[in-house]
């Protein structure tokens, strides 16, 4: 069982204070051993953090080892090439510690079909040198004709391989295009959140891993997890295809709640373990607010090595 650490900055706190005390606290999860750390998108406030893929690479020149994960990232509004180019920078500037997990649909207002035509996009680009891509919503290069295949679609080979520099005037635009630079790894960890029925389904069916955020209660969260992996199942996945992943606040000696694992670090310990056997995650992360100062050390030393026995 892999654990990880997830903030959402906001409020009324100024940035330059709140997010480097988030930036020493993803330092701390480093040195403790925690496997991920997330920071989601957020757009209200003093300390909103509209980019998180640049926060998260700014975390990682100063970690070693932990996994630097952009989260709730929207597509609304943003250029897919884009997208896929920031999270490639933080992969890199990471050596391979990158990755992004997408906006359920309904949070952004927007069309489930944006979001699953952008995740299609993005890890068929990363995969494969030029591509096409057509979509309703995502095109790429953008003067794609109406009759091109449907989705993704590949250049054939044509006996002769001529550079664009050399094409001429005869010729100014390509029909396949390639996205550089590429990930660390072709297969970066992409994530997307399954409060909404179609996205749930779409994942389970095309391999995307699951993340079910803080903002389910834990009862709605293993229920959608559930029917994610009962999907998958029938459509012949296996679970190692993917990383399913659980969210939920924590409190060591605190009370549980709807959203919340709370107890002795037993309590916690069985509560992360009973659900893992419900839905097979394999990752579960901790929304890090309201803790007291030594509740990291205690987590890492009194649950995480539970879940890792």
């Amino acid at each position: 069982m892999k654990v990880g650490l997830s903030w959402e900055l906001g409020g009324d706190e100024p940035a330059a204070t709140q997010w480097h005390r988030v930036i020493g606290e993803i330092e701390r999860g480093d040195a403790l051993g925690f496997d991920s750390a997330w920071v989601a998108e957020g757009k209200t406030g003093q300390a909103g953090c509209a980019q998180p893929a640049v926060f998260m690479t700014f975390a990682a020149r100063r970690t070693k080892s932990i996994h630097c994960r952009a989260l709730a990232r929207s597509v609304a509004g943003e250029f897919p090439v884009r997208l896929a180019e920031e999270v490639t920078l933080l992969d890199l500037f990471s050596h391979g510690r990158g990755g992004v997990a997408y906006a359920p649909a309904s949070r952004q207002k927007v069309d489930p079909l944006m979001v699953h035509e952008t995740i299609e996009f993005i890890r068929g680009a990363w995969a494969t040198n030029e591509v096409r891509y057509r979509g309703k919503y995502v095109r790429f290069p953008t003067h794609t004709p109406d009759d091109a295949p449907a989705g993704l679609s590949y250049p054939a080979w044509t006996g002769e391989y001529l550079p664009q520099w050399e094409w001429g005037a005869t010729r100014t635009t390509a029909d396949f295009l390639a996205l550089t630079p590429k990930p660390v790894s072709t297969h970066l960890p992409v994530y997307v959140a399954i409060d909404d029925d179609e996205t749930l389904e779409w994942a389970a069916r095309n391999g995307v891993s699951p993340y079910a955020g803080v903002n389910l209660t834990t009862a709605e969260a293993i229920e959608r997890l559930a029917r994610y992996r009962a999907i998958a199942d029938d459509c012949g996945r296996h679970s190692y295809e993917v990383e399913a992943v659980l969210e939920r606040n924590v409190a060591i000696d605190g009370a549980s709640d709807a959203h919340t694992f709370g107890g002795s670090a037993h309590d916690i310990t069985c509560a992360i373990r009973a659900a893992a056997a419900a839905t097979r995650i394999g990752h579960f992360v901790w929304r890090y607010r309201d803790a007291a100062p030594n509740d990291l050390e205690r987590f890492a030393n009194e649950v995480q090595t539970r879940l890792q026995a």
